[in-house]
C-alpha cells in the first residue's frame, strides 16, 4: 500500500504527505502495511500510556490517594486549557509539589482561545501550559512514591527514568532500545512504528492489569488527553470505550481498538512530521479495515477531510488521505 494525504488549494494539489504505517491483530499478524514496517520513530508522548504503567506500580495511587482522573493527565499531551492545567496543579499538590519543580519548560497553550484569556489576564504561560507536564507531573509522583530525590529527575540515569525504560523495553519486547531527549528535556524511545502498533495492540486488551486500567482511564476522561478540536480526545468519545489514541509529535500516532473479533493495534508516521496529514490518515487506515461504523466515520469526518483555512479563518483548502495499492 502507498499512503499518501494529499493537501489542496481550492481544487489543486498544493502538495502532499507520505506516511508509513502498519496494523496488527490479537495474534500479531500484519493486517495492514503501507511503506517501511520495520521503520523507527522517537515515539515521544505516544509512549506516556505505557509510562503511566511505572506510576500503577510505584505504590503512588495509594500513597497520595490519586483518582482516575490524575492517571489520565500524566498520559497526555494536552491543550494547555484551564481544566487541564488545573488537573495538573492538582495532582501537584496531591503529591507535595509544585509548577517550580516541573523541568518540562514553558510554552504558550497550544490552544488559541486558552493562550488569549492569559493575555487579557495579564498572565504570562507557565510550564502547567506545556503540553506534557501532565506526564511529567507523574514522573514526580513517581519519585515521591519511591522516596528518591526529584532532583534531575528527567535524566536517563535517574531511578524513575531507568524504571521507565524497563516499562518501555517489557511492552516493546527489547532487549535494547536507543533513547535521546525530547523538547520537554524528557527521555523518548526510538523503537519500529511496527512495534508501537504492537504495544497499542496490548494496551486495547488490556494485556496486564495495569494497561487494563489505563485504557479504562484514558476512556473516561478523553478530553484530558488532547482537548478540543484535537484528534484524540475526538477519536475515543467517538469510540465510547472502545479505542485509544496517542499522538507521540512528528507525525508519528498510536492507535489501540477493541471490536468484537478481538483487538487492533496501529501505528503510523507522516514523513513530514505534519500533524494534520496524521489526523487524517488515522481515519483513512480504520475505514480501509472497516475497524469504523458509519456514525463514528460521520463523528470523525472533519480529521478524514481536514479544512485549512487563511489567518482569518476562510476555508482555502483540505487534506485528504489516499490508500493506494501497489501493484509492483
Amino acid at each position: 500500500m502507498i499512503l499518501v494525504a494529499k493537501k489542496f488549494r481550492g481544487n489543486i494539489i498544493d502538495n502532499f504527505h507520505i506516511g508509513y504505517a502498519v496494523a496488527l491483530n490479537d495474534n500479531n499478524e500484519i493486517i495492514f502495511t503501507a511503506g517501511e514496517s520495520e521503520y523507527p520513530v522517537f515515539i515521544q508522548s505516544a509512549g506516556s500510556p505505557f509510562q503511566a504503567a511505572v506510576l500503577l506500580e510505584s505504590g503512588a495511587i495509594d500513597k497520595f490517594k490519586l483518582d482516575d482522573e490524575d492517571i489520565a493527565i500524566t498520559c497526555s499531551s494536552h491543550n494547555g486549557e484551564v481544566y487541564q492545567t488545573e488537573a495538573v496543579s492538582s495532582l501537584l499538590k496531591k503529591i507535595g509539589a509544585s509548577v517550580d519543580d516541573l523541568l518540562c519548560g514553558v510554552h504558550p497553550p497550544h490552544d488559541k482561545t486558552s493562550y488569549e484569556q492569559l493575555i487579557l489576564q495579564g498572565r504570562r504561560p507557565t510550564a502547567l501550559h506545556n503540553s506534557s507536564s501532565g506526564i511529567h507531573a507523574g514522573m514526580l509522583a513517581i519519585a515521591k512514591a519511591l522516596d528518591v530525590t526529584t532532583d534531575g529527575y528527567t535524566g536517563i540515569e535517574h531511578p524513575v527514568q531507568q524504571r521507565i525504560l524497563e516499562k518501555i523495553k517489557h511492552y516493546a519486547e527489547k532487549d535494547k532500545i536507543p533513547v535521546e531527549m525530547d523538547d520537554s528535556n524528557a527521555p523518548t524511545y526510538f523503537l519500529p512504528i511496527i512495534t508501537l502498533a504492537m504495544m497499542y495492540r496490548k494496551l486495547a486488551a488490556g494485556a496486564d492489569d495495569d494497561l487494563q486500567k489505563i485504557f479504562h482511564v484514558m476512556n473516561l476522561h478523553p478530553k484530558h488527553l488532547a482537548g478540543k478540536g484535537r484528534f484524540d480526545s475526538d477519536f475515543i468519545t467517538a469510540l465510547h470505550g472502545k479505542g485509544v489514541s496517542r499522538y507521540g509529535y512528528e507525525g508519528v500516532r498510536g492507535i489501540g481498538i477493541r471490536t468484537e473479533t478481538g483487538h487492533t493495534g496501529i501505528a503510523l508516521k507522516v514523513l513530514s512530521g505534519d500533524w494534520k496529514a496524521a489526523d487524517s490518515m488515522a481515519v483513512a487506515i480504520m475505514k480501509h479495515l472497516k475497524l469504523l461504523d458509519e456514525e463514528t466515520l460521520e463523528k470523525l469526518g472533519k480529521y478524514e477531510s481536514t479544512i485549512i483555512r487563511s489567518f482569518t479563518e476562510k476555508p482555502t483548502g483540505h487534506i485528504r488521505t489516499e490508500i493506494v495499492i501497489d501493484e509492483k
